[in-house]
Order: C-alpha cells, then structure tokens, then sequence
C-alpha cells in the first residue's frame, strides 16, 4: 500500500449531515450540517438557519437507550480495570463489607470456585480481568461521592417514601424475589444503602402514580446515577445491596438483559456462589442452628438465586440461550423450602428456579437438533426431547403444588397455585413453539403430523394459560368450593390485578399469549364458535388490565389492537363460510381453506416489541394452503 492510500484510509469519513440548512436546501446542495453555521453559507457570506424536524418517539426512544448503553459500556469498561480477581488472596472481591451484612460475617471464596456448578457462568473467565495502567494509581482515582436518598436530595417526602416502600412490598416483592420482609424493613434498607432505597421507592411510585409520571422519571434519572457511581468506583468493592438495586432495576428496565449480566458480574465478585455451597454442606450435615452466620448464608443464596433466576427469565425468552448454567438438582434446591429462614416468598422463588432449569435444558437440547424435522432420525431425537420435558414439567407441577399446599404458613396458596398453573403452561407454549421453529416449517398447511400435533399441544395449552390468567381466584376463598362458585363472571381475576406492580416482561407474556392463542386457532381453523368464546375471554382479559393501567403501556395496546384483527378475520371467514354454504361450495371447493385480507393481515401482524425485545416462538406461523394449480403456476418462469 503506498503513503497516499493510507493517509487517505486515516482520514476520518466526512459525517452526513442528518438536517441541512434552510439556504443549502434551497439551493438542493450538500451541507456540512455545521452549528450555527455551515461551511457554504461562511463562504457565500449568507445567513445560515436550520429548521429542526421533531423526532418521532421511536427515534427519541432509540436515542436513549443508546445514550444509556453506552453509559453502562463505558462503566463496565472502568470497571474491568478495578475490579480483583475472584479467589485472590486478600482482594476486596473476596470478603463482604460490613455495609452489606446486617450481621458481622464474612467468608472467603475458595480458588476453584468457578468449578463449581451454580458458578459455570459466562464463557470467557471473571479472573482474566486486566490490570489496572501503570498510570492509573489509587492517587488518581477519585472516590464517588456518597449520594444520598431521594429523601434526603428533597425529591420526595418521608411519608411519599414510606408509603411507595410499602406498595413494592404488596406485590413487586413476589416478581423480583431477593427480599425478605423481616430484613430489608423501611428503616434498615434506608440505612444501608440509598441505591437500593432509592429503587424499592421508585418501583412503589410506578405503581401508584404510572411509569408515565414525572416523579418517576426523576427516579430512573437518580437511579443511573446510583448505577454509574457504583459501576465506576474503583475503590470500594459491590455491596450486596448494589446487586439487589441492579437486579431491581433490571426487572423494570428496557435494558433488563444487559442490567442482570451486570448484576451477576458484581454477586460472583463477591462471591455468592460460595455462599451456595456452604449453605448446602451445613444444610447435609444438619447444622441448621439457624444463628447469625447461617442467617446471612441464607440471605446470600436467595439474592444468589433471584438474579440467576431472572438471567434465565430474560434469555430464554428473549432468544438467548443462558448465560449461566445452574447444575443443581432438585433435591439440593428443594432441601432449602424447610430451611427456617425461607419465607413464603422464597417458596416461590425455588420453585421458578427449578422451572428455569428443566427449560433451559431443553433449549439447550432442541437448539443442538437443530433441523431435526428433515431427517427422520433427528426428529425422533427432537420428539424424544419434547416428550421427556414434557414429562419433566408434569412432575415439577405435581411436586411443588404439594409443596405449596402443605405449607401452612402460607398467606396466599390460592393465587400461588394459579401462578404455578399459568407458569406451567407458558412452559408447555415456549416448549413445543421453540422446538418448531427450529424445524424451519412455518406453513401448517405443509406441515407433517408430528409438526402439526406440536401446534395443537401449544395451541390447548394456550387456551389454558387464557382461561387462568382469568380464573386465578383470591386466597380468602374456600378451597372446597367448585371452581365456577370461586370466579364469577363479574369477579376480576386476582392475577391480573397484581399487574399494577408487575414488570414489562410480564406485560409482554401476556399480551403476546392472547395474541397467540386467537391466532393458533384462526390458524388450526378452530369452528367459529369456539374463536367467538376465546375473543370473549380477551376482552375480559382487557377489560380488567384496563382497570388497573395506569399511564401508556405499548403491551395493553398490542392486546387491544390483536383482539381487533382477529374480529376482523373471523368476520371475513364466517362470511365466506356462508358464502361457500350457499353455492354449494362450488365456488372454492376448499372446505374453508380461503385466505382473505383480513386474515392475511391478522397472520402478518407481528408487532415490533416481540422482534427486537422479545423473541418468543410461534408469531411467524402462517396458513397458506396450496392448490394443485400453485403447482403449476410458475412454469413458464422455469424454462
């Protein structure tokens, strides 16, 4: 390469203006989009003014996000430079500060902590952190200073503090489960940690005044600071409060995802997963005393637990696989529930972790079959796979509702059971959608019957997750009655009206269930009557998530707008199905089989949420039937 081409490769690349001004418009010519004046206005001497287009909100959303991106990107890249390795002798990583226990414990990690299996996690090792620069000592770090709450700052009141603190504990604490209500109290959360306060708060104040207010805005502004502070500072190591904030925030956040990765950054850091283990030997050895040092190894595993368990919420139905892979068992799982410290909420929380687990195995599995549906061995082996989860599930339904119903310090079994069942199913739908997809089949109508009954399973087991999400009954009622005296038609669903404390990723599922189960049977070509029964019980759904909405959701609008294509549709077909009645048939001959516009649309409508945030299975299936002229009809295009 000779000098000139590599003085013009370093030349930086001339940056598109994204608005010209009002003169080089005119003139339709290139403008340098230079403030406040352009270089051809400079030179012609004119007077140089811009017009601003007002961006839409998709382009403002985008914009921020990539602003926050890069804001975690940058305090991960300090990060990486400050943070010791986990087992090093003597590093701050490897004992808890006394900020972060409410007792006066530490322990230590072992070398090989990493070996064990709930700390297989991530592939490229914690340990191959990079040093510190020679030219960045202790003396030119500057310590982040001490941030107060969002009380003390005189954002809100004590009382507005004490009243959205308790809102978070009436539901929030059951979707991010790290919590335990006789430890983390009003005063004691306040005193430890103004980042962990400061999140608890601002997810009380979503509830009651809509993610939409200004006062929690305000709160998501004070939180990235919290975050930034906490991701830069070189000299104190993670507290277990700033991982319990992170998971917090990432539970509530568009960047949940990124948010978690960095909340199990800073547990290993500290070493959670050794608390696991520890927990685990006293436990076989029966030393449960339950005094101080246990207590906290309790406290450990069930922070431990939450943020992994929300990793694998997120990746697997976001379309990643894990990026921590738990090889416990049941029984080491299951051998907490009679610990003396698990509360309620823990039961809960064990039992999603060992849901997560039997998922996360079978991804890993059908995502090895890949292609399985086009050789007869390798579908026998995705057939085998299906069937074996399937089993799986069944046990781990069985199990744990009789866990949860023995349980007689159990202040909601009732609502506890019917999030089981709703869990249950969304397991069976990803399950067998996920295993379809990779087929590469989208077209029921060319599909084969073991690809078919795939669809059926999922679809049935979508109408189920429909009619719990409905039926989910309080727990002050009788377990003896019958399930039609428990839910009337008029009775609200206790389920969705925990949906004011609920996270967008909840919101998600939902919505994308009941688009999914009405357009499964518009595809399957349920008879009429029975689509009618299910858009009936969509509007119920919307109905009651109208009533507790508070502020824009983009997911209650998907449910509304999917419950309006598929009336559209069904409207269409039944009017084709009388047409076909009255000639006989014989203007189709197809039994149905007809696709209309309304139908083509209502199969087409994949809303944009559930392609670039979500990625559940089962939105890009189509019915496309082919006659025999299809066959035939591109022939002259072939020769």
């Amino acid at each position: 390469m000779n000098t000139s081409t590599t003085l013009l490769s370093q030349q930086p690349r001339k940056r598109r203006a994204i608005n010209a001004c009002v003169s080089c418009r005119v003139s339709k010519v290139k403008c340098d989009g230079q403030r406040p004046a352009c270089q051809r206005c400079i030179k012609n001497e004119a007077h140089c003014q811009y017009h601003d287009a007002v961006k839409d909100p998709t382009t403002l959303r985008i914009e921020n996000l990539e602003e926050e991106v890069n804001i975690l990107r940058a305090g991960l890249d300090a990060m990486k430079g400050t943070i010791p390795m986990i087992g090093q002798a003597g590093s701050p990583g490897t004992t808890l500060s006394a900020q972060s226990t409410t007792a006066n414990f530490a322990f230590a990690p072992s070398h090989t902590s990493l070996a064990t299996p709930e700390a297989n996690v991530f592939a490229t090792p914690i340990t191959s952190m990079r040093p510190l620069p020679q030219s960045l000592t202790s003396s030119h770090i500057v310590p982040s200073r001490t941030i107060c709450t969002a009380v003390e700052n005189g954002l809100i009141t004590w009382n507005q503090a004490s009243v959205w603190f308790r809102s978070f504990f009436c539901g929030s604490h059951y979707l991010v489960p790290i919590f335990c209500e006789r430890t983390d109290t009003f005063e004691s959360v306040s005193s430890r940690s103004a980042f962990l306060f400061d999140a608890i708060v601002s997810i009380g104040c979503r509830a009651e005044e809509g993610f939409s207010s200004a006062i929690y805005r305000r709160f998501q502004s004070r939180l990235r600071e919290h975050l930034t502070n906490a991701l830069i500072d070189a000299l104190n190591p993670p507290t277990l409060e700033t991982v319990q904030a992170i998971a917090v925030m990432a539970s509530y956040s568009e960047n949940g995802f990124t948010l978690i990765a960095i909340a199990l950054r800073f547990a290993l850091t500290i070493g959670l997963p050794d608390a696991v283990d520890q927990l685990m030997a006293r436990v076989s050895r029966q030393l449960g005393d339950n005094n101080p040092e246990e207590k906290e190894l309790y406290r450990l595993v069930r922070v431990w637990y939450g943020v992994c368990n929300l990793d694998l919420f997120f990746s697997l139905d976001g379309g990643k696989l894990p990026g921590i892979t738990l090889g416990t068992s049941p029984r080491r799982i299951r051998a907490l529930v009679k610990h003396p410290e698990r509360t309620t909420v823990d039961v809960r929380l064990l039992s999603q972790v060992e849901l997560n687990i039997i998922r996360s195995n079978a991804y890993n599995a059908i995502v090895h079959q890949y292609g399985a549906s086009l050789l007869p061995e390798n579908e026998d082996l995705l057939r085998s796979t299906v069937h074996d989860t399937t089993i799986e599930l069944s046990l781990w339904l069985e199990e744990w509702t009789s866990i949860i119903s023995a349980d007689s310090v159990h202040d909601q079994t009732s609502l506890a059971l019917s999030n089981m069942h709703i869990q249950y199913e969304w397991a069976l739908i990803t399950l067998h959608l996920k295993a379809l997809s990779d087929s590469g089949i989208e077209n029921i109508a060319i599909m084969n019957d073991f690809q078919r009954d795939m669809v059926h399973t999922a679809k049935e087991a979508a109408v189920r997750h429909l009619h719990h999400l409905l039926h989910a009954s309080s727990s002050t009622q009788s377990h003896h009655q019958s399930s039609a005296q428990v839910q009337s038609d008029d009775q609200p669903s206790t389920y969705l009206t925990t949906f004011k404390w609920t996270m967008d990723y909840v919101w998600a599922k939902c919505a994308f269930s009941v688009l999914l189960v009405l357009k499964l049977a518009l595809l399957l070509r349920d008879p009429p009557c029975s689509l009618i029964l299910l858009l009936r019980d969509a509007h119920k759904v919307l109905e009651a998530l109208k009533k507790i909405t508070v502020g824009h959701i983009s997911y209650f609008q998907i449910l509304q707008v999917s419950i309006e294509k598929c009336e559209s549709a069904l409207k269409e077909n039944i009017t084709e199905r009388e047409r076909e009645e009255r000639d006989d048939g014989n203007q189709m001959g197809h039994g149905g089989e007809a696709v209309g516009d309304g139908e083509k649309d209502f199969q087409g409508y994949v809303p944009q949420e559930f392609v670039f945030e979500w990625d559940f299975p089962g939105l890009n299936l189509r019915h496309m039937p082919l006659g025999w002229q299809d066959l035939f009809s591109d022939l002259d295009n072939v020769f």
